[in-house]
């Protein structure tokens, strides 16, 4: 798998805009989460919130990796706020907390992105 690499140490923040996901994620609706996110990321930082997220699938997985890709490429960040159990679980199994970093809660990920500069999370 090509990891992009995020340097999130580099890339300039002034704030992030919140795209909130819930049902289910899976092969049905993860193109249309991956072109949410994807829209706002050329724009900006994101954190996708997805407290409402019921269940997520390997394709819903894959289009978060594919929504850090084009966030990436637009030297942004983004951030998962209020990940279901069932996500945190399929990140620490794959060790991917390092490429979607989250946060337990929607303030502290927009908090996150506040500054000028956001620090490495």
């Amino acid at each position: 798998m090509d990891v992009p690499d995020t340097g999130r140490d580099r890339f300039i923040c002034d704030g992030a805009t919140v795209v909130a996901l819930g049902g289910e994620l899976d092969l049905a609706t993860a193109e249309k989460a991956y072109e949410a996110i994807a829209a706002v990321a050329v724009r900006g930082c994101v954190v996708v919130d997805l407290s409402e997220v019921a269940f997520i699938d390997a394709s819903g997985v894959n289009a978060l990796i594919n929504a850090m890709r084009v966030t990436t490429r637009e030297r942004h960040h983004l951030a998962l706020a209020r990940p279901p159990r069932q996500l945190s679980r399929i990140l620490d199994v794959l060790d991917l907390h390092s490429l979607l970093p989250t946060h337990a809660d929607l303030a502290s990920a927009v908090a996150a992105h506040a500054g000028t500069r956001a620090a490495a999370h």
